[in-house]
């Protein structure tokens, strides 16, 4: 189709980036890549082991940069065949707006976004086997995944007893240095990040039944530190958007599962 703009994130700073690549380059376009702003040294190093392999320079370039000025100037190019991005839904949203108010053909984008991933947990189910599945998939990584557990539907009958074995399960998870083998749960990918995720909890709270963290804030290793933590909530419709961190909204729900789908 010609020239494809590649927008990739920093929480997988080397797989996104090359699958994003890989699949405009092998379908015969040519590619303007442009990584996350906070991981520019992975996609340099990536690009050199792809040059090196025999892709062409001119067929693959590297544009570093914020994307306030670099990312939407490459969107804004009437060159460009079509544009990949994989980010938060509301960049995306930008993204679609611009591309539609371009005169010409059609820009396609293909857009990989956030949600609110969702565990419906039923009456039935272990809660050993819950606990793990939980603290796994919400808190690991510093909950900086987009497949990360964002919303937990425990029923009734078992809530109390999941809580309390996820709350020492949490109890156990050392947050520190990603250097240091122990840890289990590092920070967030920067201090600005950890403080819009602060913010955002902050407003969260003011919907929440009870709340728990493993950590006090002052015995975090550091600013860009958040510590894993839930929030028990009476509706789904309170998660109003995606914490990007070791956060995670439970609701307790009663009946048939129907009962879930209805607080939607």
């Amino acid at each position: 189709r010609g020239v494809r703009v590649a927008i990739s994130p920093w929480n997988f700073p080397l797989a996104i980036f090359v699958g994003q690549v890989a699949a405009a380059l092998v379908t015969g376009n040519a590619v303007l890549a442009k990584p996350a702003e906070q991981t520019p040294a992975t996609a340099q190093a990536a690009v050199a082991l792809l040059h090196d392999a025999g892709v062409p320079a001119d067929a693959l370039q590297l544009l570093c940069g914020p994307g306030e000025t670099v990312g939407a100037a490459l969107v804004a190019q009437p060159q460009i065949a079509g544009v990949v991005f994989t980010g938060s839904t509301p960049v995306a949203k930008l993204i679609e707006r611009a591309l539609a108010a371009q005169d010409g053909p059609i820009v396609p984008l293909i857009a990989e976004t956030g949600g609110i991933n969702a565990m419906l947990v039923d009456s039935s189910a272990l809660p050993e086997q819950v606990t793990d599945a939980v603290v796994q998939s919400a808190f690991r990584s510093a909950g900086q995944r987009c497949s990360a557990l964002r919303l937990l539907c425990l029923h009734e009958a078992i809530a109390d007893e999941v809580l309390t074995m996820i709350r020492g399960a949490m109890a156990e998870l050392h947050v520190g240095q990603p250097a240091d083998w122990r840890t289990d749960v590092g920070p967030l990918i920067d201090s600005a990040a950890a403080d819009h995720v602060r913010a955002q909890l902050a407003q969260a709270q003011t919907r929440a039944r009870q709340s728990y963290a493993s950590l006090p804030d002052t015995a975090l290793p550091g600013p860009a530190w958040v510590a894993p933590q839930w929030l028990l909530i009476d509706h789904v419709a309170d998660v109003r958007e995606e914490i990007f961190g070791p956060v995670l909204h439970v609701v307790r729900w009663q009946g048939e599962p129907d009962a879930v789908i209805e607080q939607i």
